[in-house]
């Protein structure tokens, strides 16, 4: 180990040990829990709908019991009936909220679908009326109103297969039928009664229940009329036939028969909507989703957390945790049961799609130099959870297990309790800036290794559980073999030509996109069809793709924000409508997820913890390594509703692991802080400032650097040339300043998401942007003006330009702004806040790309100019720009009376001697009337407009007339905001805020540099 305490490195003797003591003590413990589970039993299946014969006083008609192992849930449609139960088959105990709002002690054996005991004492017979529905679904309540058209299945022998219900004039609701009114049946509360003629003629009796767009029906026709009369010509005929036929005693057996009626029949009746129309719902539940996930992820950024987080709280806030339970009217308004699975195929598609960014991604470079560690690392924080997981899931089987395997139900277990959140990882380490150090590089190759195995783990686990028996079991993982093996030496080899055709066009040629496209399509279908997971053709599909910077780039992009901003989000809301926390209603079940919390934190963090320190990393570094692989994430997510839909995992169940993954993906940035509370194993911006000075002077050694400097931050490579209009005259004056180039690069959209990891992406951003601010750098240097140039990944602009200008002699920093399309014309966003936080000054310069801004004799400076002391700004700016570049300086103000126009003359006459006197340039006066035309005309000629912004500038704006010249002219325009702190316009001391405009100054000429006197400009 060094003296920092990062390590050198393991032995490969004390490696070896670690491998054989971890795998062999591994093996002993998956075997041991392997084989103490086959001995649990799960609770049988119960749930569904159950149709109640007695006791319908406490549960009404109908009720659904809802399952989690041994924890049962009753809920009725109307929400009237409620019950947390204990199955321990065949036992099944409780209380029950009955319908009037009293409470039974509930006593039943659940037999072959039925529910036969006491409720108090009173009988209870229930038989399994329907399955449950699928995880997801909300739970079906009564409509307000049934009038609707229908389709009936099955096809009914009295209704036939479609019928429409509308109210009549008189508020009745009639039953319609081929045009034609057949019955009318009345309805409250979701239960429906009535009578219908049926289409062979005769009456039937209507029952049925109504529930969310669906109308459960029994239909029960009434005995065929005059069999009386028949019965008594047979009686008459037999007395006319002398006493023969069967005697007294038939007869009167014959007269008791009773008329023999048809059996009842059970449809279920289904509102009918037009495609179009379910089109529509959906449409508008993307909508409600898309603007709820932005709002949610913009609170978890502000509270420094990774905005894909966010939007996961936002899609289990829509589910039955939140809306479902102030509201469930208005989440079945938004999620109607026909639309769910509409949701569940765009969730899945955007999940396919995002699994093939990130097997894009992983990169074994990230592995150079760093294998062993790595390895070391990741293997441990995956086998030492996957154990713990394999073993917790003996004793919770037989609680919250489904009726599954134990197998499969351990396997998920174990790799829920593995899974690393790569993405959210990278997030973090590029925030903290720790990728360029040990700990954070360390992190980053275990997190790659350890991504790779969770996903064949996952593999495995749902070829367990979908396969079932042993010799399935290997040949499904055969077939898998056999896919990835056709994948990296067939295709890959193919798809490697994207590369060339990429190189030769600049960009993914259309029809090697539609490829790319369709080879991710039939991925996912290939492992679907061998029994694994669509999403891990779609991640191996990822795997193969050449390794060229500007395909990933390209290809990444066409896709990302697609996915991003729309379909994750509906992966979040379909995970939502699965999670119920409040299936979690006793103190087991939160006893149960704290510990499964307690499992994971422990397995993930002291696994990284233990192998940090025996490949050498000393006590602190080895701890952040752990903190940073227990984040799950998005992809713990991903495994949990694999498990749900494989039904390997229970709801109780699935809403306690929905937990864990927030808990530890959302306390790793806090932990880490409180650990690391310097960041010690992160390289701070202001070493990269450093490094830029040495290479600086390494390249051109005879240039001296001056004290003080111009700090430019340009938000792309568009804005540069307009910054450097300014620097560059400002930076030749005297005293001579230097020029800092900082180019903050923005993390793709779905890397700053914590949704993919986008190093690639980051990298090929980072390279550019460096040659682009070198080349800037090169020519400054050249041409005697000393500069020194920094490009970096930045997810907070803002704040790094904020640090870089408090740690640096900077007087001014000029950044470029864009005009707001609403306003006054005031930056606002990373803008806003430089101008609102940079202790020196600060000027914003808004242009358009295709402008040109080169201050000179023939193109004037414009500054508006009214007395304030933003003013006097503005105008030392402009003056020092002016004195710098021979361009001519108009003041310019607006007046309309003729005092008020006297008034304006005299002020701007005093400030152009000021001008002249103390700057040496003759400043022109110009006066417009009030109102946009005037002013916009006076300005109109300017190359460059130069405006002060108050110290309240965010409260009070810029005024009628710098307003309407913001909005409107055509020159670029340069917002200018004094410092809190000496520099080229703030003045030493509380004495002015003029500088050199105020008494007693000393003129340029005697030593004093325009914008800047022997008290602020130095």
């Amino acid at each position: 180990m060094d003296e920092t305490g990062l390590g050198t490195g393991a032995s490969k003797r004390r490696v070896t040990i670690f491998y054989v003591v971890l795998f062999a003590a591994a093996a002993l413990a998956a075997a041991f829990s392997f084989s103490a589970g086959e001995d649990e039993a799960a609770a049988p299946p119960i749930a569904g709908t159950y149709a109640v014969e007695e006791g319908s006083d406490c549960l009404g008609e109908t009720f659904d019991v809802k399952q989690s192992g041994e924890f049962v849930n009753l809920t009725d449609p109307d929400g009237k009936v409620s019950g947390s139960l204990r199955f321990e088959q065949p036992e099944l105990t409780g209380d029950v909220g009955c319908v009037d709002g009293s409470t039974a002690e509930i006593d039943a054996t659940v037999g072959d679908e039925t529910i036969e005991g006491t409720l108090d004492g009173q009988p209870l017979v229930a038989t399994l009326d329907a399955d449950p529905p699928p995880p997801g679904t909300p739970a079906p309540k009564p409509p307000d109103s049934i009038t609707s058209d229908y389709m009936i299945t099955p096809r009914s022998a009295c209704l036939g297969g479609r019928m429409e219900i509308e109210e009549a004039d008189d508020g009745a609701l009639e039953v319609i039928i081929a045009n034609e009114t057949r019955g009318e049946v009345t309805y409250s509360e979701g239960d429906l009664e009535g009578t219908a003629t049926c289409a062979e003629g005769g009456e039937a009796t209507l029952m049925g229940e109504a529930a969310d767009r669906t109308i459960t029906l029994t239909i029960t026709p009434e005995a065929p009329a005059g069999e009386e009369e028949e019965v008594a010509a047979e009686e008459e005929g037999a007395a006319a036939g002398g006493g023969g036929g069967a005697g007294p005693a038939a007869e009167e057996e014959a007269a008791e028969e009773p008329a023999a009626a048809a059996a009842p029949e059970k449809v279920t009746a289904t509102k009918r909507r037009e495609f179009g129309e379910t089109l529509a719902h959906f449409f508008i539940a993307v909508v409600v989703i898309m603007l709820v996930a932005r709002l949610f992820g913009t609170l978890a950024v502000k509270l420094r957390q990774p905005r894909v987080m966010g939007e996961v709280i936002a899609g289990i806030c829509l589910g039955p945790t939140l809306l479902g339970a102030i509201s469930p009217e208005l989440q079945t308004a938004i999620f109607p049961s026909d639309i769910i699975p509409f949701l569940g195929v765009v969730a899945n598609l955007g999940l396919i799609f995002y699994m093939f960014l990130v097997g894009l991604e992983l990169d074994t470079r990230q592995l150079k130099g760093r294998v062993s560690q790595a390895f070391a690392i990741s293997n441990m924080s995956v086998v030492f959870p996957l154990v713990l997981g394999i073993a917790v899931a003996v004793p919770i089987y037989s609680l919250v297990g489904p009726d599954k395997e134990f197998v499969a139900f351990a396997l998920f277990m174990g790799v829920a309790m593995s899974i690393t959140a790569f993405p959210v990882l990278a997030r973090i380490l590029v925030e903290r800036r720790m990728l360029k150090r040990p700990v954070g590089a360390i992190a980053m190759a275990s997190a790659a290794v350890d991504d790779v195995t969770a996903w064949f783990l996952i593999a495995l686990a749902s070829a367990v559980a979908v396969a079932g028996e042993a010799l399935e079991v290997f040949e499904t993982i055969g077939l898998a073999l056999v896919f990835c093996a056709v994948m990296f030496g067939v295709i890959r080899p193919v798809i490697s030509r994207a590369s060339s055709a990429y190189d030769e066009a600049g960009r993914v040629p259309a029809a090697w996109f539609a490829a790319i496209l369709a080879g991710v399509l039939l991925s996912a279908y290939a492992t679907e069809s061998i029994g694994i997971a669509l999403i891990f053709g779609a991640f191996v599909m990822g795997m193969v793709m050449p390794r060229h910077a500007g395909l990933t780039e390209d290809v990444t992009g066409k896709i990302e924000d697609f996915v991003v901003i729309l379909l994750l989000p509906l992966f979040f809301t379909y995970t939502g409508l699965r999670t119920d926390v409040g299936l979690l209603d006793r103190p087991e079940l939160w006893l149960l997820t704290i510990a499964l919390i307690a499992v994971a934190i422990i397995g993930k963090l002291a696994g990284a913890y233990i192998a940090g320190r025996i490949v050498g990393f000393a006590s602190k570094p080895a701890a952040v390594i752990g903190i940073l692989m227990n984040t799950r994430g998005l992809t713990e997510l991903i495994v949990l509703n694999l498990a749900l839909e494989k039904g390997v995992i229970s709801d109780a169940l699935f809403a306690a692991l929905v937990l864990m993954a927030l808990v530890t993906t959302f306390m790793a940035g806090p932990l880490l802080r409180l650990v690391d509370r310097e960041n010690e194993f992160g390289a701070p911006v202001e070493e990269e400032f450093e490094e830029a000075r040495k290479d600086s002077l390494a390249a051109f050694p005879a240039i001296e650097v001056p004290e003080r400097s111009i700090l430019l931050a340009p938000q792309d490579e568009s804005g540069l040339p307009q910054l450097l209009a300014l620097a560059e005259p400002m930076a030749r004056s005297e005293p001579p300043r230097e020029v800092i180039l900082a180019r903050p690069v923005l993390p793709p959209r779905g890397a700053a998401a914590g949704v993919r990891p986008g190093l690639q992406t980051e990298n090929k951003l980072l390279l550019e942007a460096t040659a682009h601010t070198q080349e800037a750098r090169d020519r400054l240097l050249a041409d005697g003006i000393a500069a020194r140039a920094v490009a970096f990944i930045s997810p907070d602009p803002a704040e790094d330009i904020i640090r870089v200008a408090e740690r640096e002699n900077v007087d001014i920093v000029l950044v470029d702004g864009r005009r707001p399309l609403l306003g006054e014309g005031v930056p606002r966003g990373e803008v806003g806040v430089v101008l609102r936080d940079t202790p020196c000054d600060v000027a914003v310069v808004v242009a358009r790309e295709d402008q040109t801004l080169a201050p000179g004799p023939e193109s004037s400076i414009v500054v508006p100019f009214g007395g304030a002391e933003h003013d006097w700004a503005a105008l030392e700016l402009g003056a020092w720009i002016a004195s710098a570049t021979k361009a001519p300086l108009r003041l310019l103000g607006a007046a309309g009376e003729t005092e008020e126009t006297s008034k304006v003359s005299r002020l701007l006459a005093d400030a152009g001697l000021l001008v002249q006197q103390y700057a040496g340039v003759a400043a022109e006066p110009l006066i417009a009337e009030p109102g946009g035309v005037s002013i916009i005309e006076s300005a109109e000629s300017a190359g460059l407009l130069v405006i002060g912004l108050s110290p309240r500038w965010r409260e009070e704006g810029l005024g009628p007339t710098r307003s309407e010249i913001a909005r409107a002219a055509p020159a670029p325009i340069a917002f200018v905001r004094r410092g809190s702190r000496p520099g080229a316009l703030a003045p030493s001391d509380e004495f002015t805020h003029f500088t050199w405009s105020s008494p007693g100054m000393v003129p340029p000429g005697a030593g004093n540099p325009i914008g800047g006197s022997s008290k602020g400009g130095e």
